[in-house]
């Protein structure tokens, strides 16, 4: 498969789960969910969050083990943007949950929702024993879904500060990811399309982007169960795609 048709391929996959779409944004964007129950989802954000840096730190760490230097300088750029500077990701995300009256040690003691356990446990999973080249994948669409003026990130912002009456400050995170992810997304894919060339690592890419747009999906479950108290996960808007096995059964074992 081309560069060219592999990203379209991916890009297919993500379809299947657009991320404007989740319960967690819509109802954000349609105004179902109130101030305290968005507090309760943006916990969850937190302790997502702050895992950042031990999954950025495995992306770097294998692409200076597998020697993929150009692979290093867009990693070591997403990760200067997320974590240096006078205050981290994590510290933007911690001016929210001070406007819901919440400290950090309060957050730290959360409880993570099923959804924010499994997608945690899924990204650094990912990072950590799987290449730098499907690290990035991972977390690729995601994050081109986020980025960008017209797209989700920017648009829950303005809902936040205007609707909803947070302050600029508060929302500063989902400021940021529309500023910043759109950049993370782009190089992220074009380091796809250049390194994803032959059809043994485009297998292994396409199946690091469908298990990051699960994991994420399962994050932003995470929110919406922190704030209803219920298990559910959203399913989606396409049905899923699989390559499966014809199953052949002798006939008496069919009956």
């Amino acid at each position: 498969m081309s560069p060219d048709e592999f990203i379209d391929a991916l890009w297919g996959y993500t379809c299947e789960v657009p991320m404007e779409q989740h319960p967690w944004f819509q109802g954000i964007l349609q105004h179902r969910w109130s101030r305290s129950q968005i507090i309760l989802g943006e916990v969850q954000h937190y302790l997502r969050v702050r895992t950042n840096p031990i999954f950025f730190g495995y992306i770097a760490v294998n692409a200076v083990a597998d020697k993929q230097y150009g692979l290093m300088d867009v990693v070591l750029e997403n990760f200067m943007e997320e974590l240096s500077g006078p205050r981290t990701h994590v510290d933007i995300m911690l001016q929210f949950l001070e406007e819901g009256g919440i400290s950090r040690e309060e957050a730290d003691r959360a409880e993570p929702a099923p959804g924010t356990m499994a997608a945690i446990e899924m990204i650094i999973g990912c990072c950590q024993r799987r290449s730098a080249l499907e690290g990035v994948a991972l977390l690729s669409f995601v994050e081109s879904q986020l980025g960008g003026a017209d797209k989700v990130s920017a648009k829950v912002y303005r809902e936040l500060t205007g609707h909803y009456g947070f302050s600029e400050r508060a929302a500063e995170t989902y400021r940021l990811h529309a500023e910043q992810d759109v950049g993370h997304g782009e190089r992220q894919i074009e380091v796809i399309r250049r390194y994803a060339t032959d059809s043994e690592t485009q297998e292994k890419v396409r199946a690091a982007v469908k298990l990051g747009l699960t994991a994420f999906t399962l994050e932003w479950d995470g929110h919406v169960q922190a704030m209803t108290g219920q298990r559910e996960f959203w399913s989606g808007t396409a049905p899923l795609r699989l390559r499966q096995p014809q199953v052949r059964l002798p006939e008496d074992r069919r009956r």
